[in-house]
């Protein structure tokens, strides 16, 4: 059975030649595949970057795109979307560079770098719009729909001995 992450890995020598070559790259992954497993993960993991060789090593940049599907964290309505993660990673030989990732048997392995930019996306909590009124605390209304007349200022029992306190000027 084919390696369904071999695109993914990208011969390193072609482009470390000649400084400044540039290669193009769009692979489409399962998410199984890449080892995401996510509950907000509704598809297939899309990878689009450039790479383009320098004095010491290769920078890869574009974008890590994966469709998603959850709740609003406010409301609890069903929504989805795209998540896309921008890449802007160095890839070395010899790293010297703290966030770089290794050149190892002069290859390029984008899989690890894909996998936590897509994590990292898909654990961002969702909204179905900015301005997202949620539930009500005490009746559980939906604020976007309906408007309720429920008390829901907070009180701090703590402080409650102070609230008749008038002081003099």
């Amino acid at each position: 059975m084919p390696d369904p992450l071999r695109p993914l890995r990208v011969n390193a020598l072609e482009l470390l030649r000649v400084p400044g070559t540039m290669r193009g790259l769009e692979v489409v992954v399962d998410g199984s595949d890449l080892d995401v497993a996510h509950d907000a993960l509704a598809g297939s993991i899309e990878i689009d970057v450039e790479l383009e060789s320098t004095n010491d090593g290769i920078d890869v940049t574009g974008t890590v795109a994966a469709p998603w599907q959850g709740r609003c964290r406010r409301c609890l309505t069903e929504v989805s979307g795209r998540a896309i993660a921008d890449v802007d990673e160095r890839y070395q030989r010899e790293v010297t560079d703290d966030d770089a990732y290794p050149i190892e048997n002069n290859q390029l392995d984008l899989a690890p770098m894909a996998r936590q930019l897509v994590l990292l996306e898909l654990d961002d909590e969702r909204l179905c719009r900015p301005d997202c009124a949620g539930l009500c605390p005490a009746c559980g209304a939906d604020r976007n729909d309906v408007q309720c007349d429920c008390d829901t200022t907070v009180k701090d029992d703590r402080w409650a001995a102070l609230e008749g306190l008038v002081l003099d000027d």
